[in-house]
């Protein structure tokens, strides 16, 4: 029986003991403890990293019961996009997932089994990010349909729709301090920001703020520039053909707002109490961060953007394959930090923070979550293993440091639990029952004299990608792209303690679908807080402008729907929007 902050669940017998037994007291003190205090800012940096939490990372593990299938509206599964813990008192181990065919999950994170608690269709289009409302259980979905929509969860019921945008919307965020304002960045090139506080318009909110061409790359030509300013003087809408997409936005405080675009390679702040509605010339930011690396593409930009918990240091994801680190407080416009080693070839790969800001997590497209020591970025990282397609958006616990959440395009959301066991003591996990792992990776190779180590050591012992402590590499080549669909997910070596029966085991286990209930059946009553339900909002929509058709609408009656599935590799960069 698991038992925590009013919710609970019965548990089998075969995991029982991974999900319900706590770790030795010496361990969980010095997580929860070390957490805890740095949360509250108590701890400085030198004694903070006194913690041993590095060689904790290893520990991480995913059992089967924690991987949930993202289904659709006809049963078949789809990629999961968003991911979000909610900030509310006592509903911090609560998790939502949003995918592909616009639909919205809910899970309790404390559960061993039967996790769901609620699901809806939120949208008749892909929900490309999620936001909770700041210590409330509501949340803002962001997607293909050019709205963004306000959810309560406990009740199912819709608190509003925001209209503005002309093109799909990519990214959602809120204010760290106010609860009725957030920010959206779309495809159209515009940022805009509302104001739950203010009245509707043909019901529907309507944006307070606009940035319009946040990040416009420079025109050169001038006559594109000329036919530019004229459309914009006459009062036409600038051509969506014209403008650059904004992929992330992000709330550094209620008056400044960092975002990143697409393809012009720079991080921008925004000072909210100034005015960007000037027509004949692009809006001009508080600050920019200009691309740091050398990598000489045409057309650049960063994935995912996310602030550490003082809001002075942020992590971008850019799409050269590096992970840059930018001091927002100071005027250095340089990044303090670069991380590499893993793969960004789309506009999906996001990165989370530790709850007490360690460490650094990230999806990537070679199929892994790579995990940095912050305060080392050129130490290798630690592979979280285990999805077999590109992993997306990945979330840490902002209360729990032992709780990632990750998704996948392989149609997965899995919940990585950190589990240690001590010496002389079995795992509680049985291999058959394990479906993800952690493993280190190998510093960068060097050339070594045969007498001092010997070559055949050195070869056995390179798992997964290469870190690397350069700058700003391009991106990898052909040989390096993500691997294909069929291929199976990496086997852990005898090394890690695996026997050839569990090798084979492993393998076996890489290729098989996991057998998960599809949405609709009937499950256990859900808790004290949340009780499953399922309900819907369905709107007809017709085709807007810029967006791509699915395939599987052809199978549905009535009107036509656009779903945005990942664009094949050779097209994502090429195509960002």
């Amino acid at each position: 029986m698991c038992q925590k902050k009013g919710l609970t669940a019965q548990c089998s017998s075969k995991t029982s003991q991974f999900c319900c037994r706590r770790p030795g007291m010496l361990f969980r003190s010095i997580v929860e403890r070390g957490v805890g205090s740095r949360r509250q800012n108590a701890l400085s940096a030198d004694t903070w990293h006194q913690y041993p939490l590095t060689s904790l990372l290893g520990g991480y593990k995913c059992i089967r019961q924690d991987e949930h299938v993202s289904y659709g509206n006809l049963g078949d599964s789809v990629p999961p996009f968003g991911l979000a813990f909610s900030s509310a008192q006592n509903l911090q181990n609560v998790l939502a997932a949003a995918n592909e065919e616009g639909i919205v999950r809910i899970y309790n994170t404390d559960r061993c089994e039967s996790p769901l608690l609620k699901e809806w269709l939120a949208h008749e289009n892909a929900v490309f990010d999620i936001a909770w409302v700041p210590g409330e259980a509501q949340l803002v979905t962001a997607a293909g349909d050019q709205m963004a929509r306000l959810w309560d969860v406990k009740s199912g019921e819709l608190l509003g729709s925001f209209k503005g945008h002309l093109c799909s919307l990519k990214s959602v965020a809120f204010t760290p301090e106010e609860k009725a304002v957030f920010c959206t960045g779309a495809r159209d090139g515009n940022i805009m920001v509302w104001d739950t506080r203010c009245s509707k318009k043909d019901g529907y909110y309507r944006q307070v703020k606009q940035i319009s061409g946040a990040h416009n790359k420079a025109e050169t030509n001038p006559s594109a520039k000329a036919k530019k300013r004229r459309s914009i003087s006459r009062g036409m809408a600038p051509s969506v053909d014209t403008l650059q997409s904004v992929t992330v936005v992000l709330f550094q405080d209620q008056h400044t707002l960092i975002s990143s675009g697409a393809v012009d390679g720079v991080i921008k702040l925004w000072d909210l109490r100034k005015s960007y509605t000037a027509h004949y010339h692009d809006p001009v930011p508080l600050q920019i961060y200009p691309y740091p690396g050398s990598c000489t593409r045409m057309r650049l930009g960063y994935s995912g953007l996310v602030l550490d918990s003082t809001r002075s240091n942020i992590i971008c994801n850019c799409t050269d394959d590096n992970i840059y680190m930018f001091n927002v407080s100071g005027v250095k416009t340089s990044p303090v930090s670069v991380f590499s080693g893993h793969q960004n070839s789309s506009f999906y790969i996001k990165s989370t923070i530790s709850p007490d800001d360690q460490f650094l997590a990230s999806g990537s497209s070679d199929n892994h979550t790579y995990i940095w020591k912050i305060s080392d970025p050129k130490h290798p990282p630690m592979t979280l293993q285990g999805h077999s397609e590109e992993v997306t958006s990945v979330v840490w616990c902002p209360t729990d440091f032992t709780k990632i959440a990750s998704c996948s395009d392989d149609h997965t959301v899995r919940i990585w639990r950190l589990h240690r066991e001590t010496d002389g003591e079995q795992s509680s996990v049985g291999q058959a029952n394990l479906v993800g792992w952690a493993r280190p990776t190998s510093p960068p190779s060097v050339l070594v004299k045969a007498e001092t180590t010997p070559a055949k050591s050195q070869r056995t012992e390179s798992h997964g990608g290469v870190a690397s402590p350069q700058l700003a590499a391009c991106a990898p080549s052909g040989a390096a792209l993500p691997q294909s669909s069929s291929t199976t997910s990496p086997v852990p070596s005898k090394k890690a303690g695996c026997s050839p029966e569990n090798t084979i085991l492993y393998q076996t286990m890489a290729i098989t679908k996991p057998r998960v209930s599809q949405p609709g059946q009937p499950s256990p009553a859900s808790g004290a807080v949340f009780g499953r339900q399922q309900f819907s909002h369905r709107k007809t929509g017709q085709a807007q402008a810029g967006d791509r058709t699915c395939s599987r609408s052809l199978l549905r009656n009535g009107p036509m729907r656009r779903c945005h599935r990942p664009l094949p590799r050779s097209q994502e960069k090429s195509d960002p929007a």
